[in-house]
């Protein structure tokens, strides 16, 4: 009885994903994101898109992020913001950008006057790069697609005094939003995956033209190959999100890599490690 259930669910979900026009569902799927009763909100939401997600996996995250929605929801104030919530693989990446610039003669607290980062969300990380990863920087800004983490966000730093200044823009727009602007540092952590291969390696390129010292990128890494050695992108089957050779983006976008960091299938708090520093020639 229950295989011929849930084969009668899934036949009534295609024929509802046939019948209704995606705009329709892209409607629903907002309002189910605002009913907090509804306990499986993500579930409903990826299977009115599923077409979607398997047509055009771009617009299928870049719709879950602009409207807060899926993944998404997790972002909130209480459990963003503070040194105990950052990702023990965003230390491990401030960490290694740390050594970096100490190799280079580079003082982290002294030297580091401006940060920028793509993907922000809240602006959390750039927070903490304020309080506690390069304290001296006096331009720390970023941008994220989800204005309503944009809007949060950005009510919260106001109460705490910080000079973090976040905006809502789409990351393929991040050459007409940094204009002639150069920052020290540009970060983009667990924001590319999201991207396919061709629209992830524009961003990349813009971020190299705009950096002055260093691009820090983290992603997904390949469980089982190093992702420097990977071909083309690979697809996560779980969430359709994209594991990158990050360091043949930075090479096709006219920079090189100055550090690296692969751990292949080793978790750290339910994440995987693959860090790439790098820098435009």
């Amino acid at each position: 009885m229950r295989g011929a259930a849930g084969h009668y669910v899934a036949g009534a979900k295609r024929v509802l994903r046939t019948v209704v026009p995606l705009v329709v569902r892209q409607r629903l799927a907002r309002w189910l994101g605002r009913q907090a009763w509804l306990a499986p909100r993500h579930w409903w939401v990826t299977e009115l898109l599923r077409d979607l997600a398997e047509r055009d996996p771009d617009a299928y995250h870049r719709f879950l992020w602009a409207h807060h929605l899926g993944y998404a929801e997790t972002y909130e104030i209480p459990l963003r913001f503070g040194a105990a919530n950052i990702h023990q693989t965003r230390h491990l990446l401030f960490a290694d950008l740390h050594a970096h610039l100490w190799g280079r003669g580079v003082d982290p607290a002294r030297d580091i006057r401006s940060v920028f980062e793509v993907g922000c969300s809240m602006g959390y990380l750039l927070r903490y790069i304020e309080t506690d990863v390069f304290p001296g920087a006096e331009t720390l800004a970023g941008i994220d697609i989800d204005r309503y983490a944009i809007r949060s966000g950005s009510a919260w730093l106001r109460t705490q005094g910080s000079k973090v200044a976040i905006a809502a823009a789409d990351m393929a727009d991040l050459h007409a939003v940094l204009g002639e602007r150069r920052f020290d540092v540009i970060l983009c952590a667990g924001v590319l995956m999201y991207l396919q291969r061709a629209a992830a390696a524009d961003v990349v390129r813009v971020m190299l033209r705009h950096a002055g010292r260093v691009v820090a990128l983290a992603g997904l890494a390949h469980p089982e190959r190093d992702n420097g050695a990977l071909e083309d992108s690979d697809v996560r089957r779980r969430d359709g999100t994209f594991i990158h050779n990050l360091d043949a983006m930075v090479r096709q976008g006219g920079g090189r890599v100055l550090a690296r960091r692969w751990e292949g299938s080793r978790m750290v708090d339910g994440n995987t490690v693959y860090f790439v520093l790098a820098e435009a020639i």
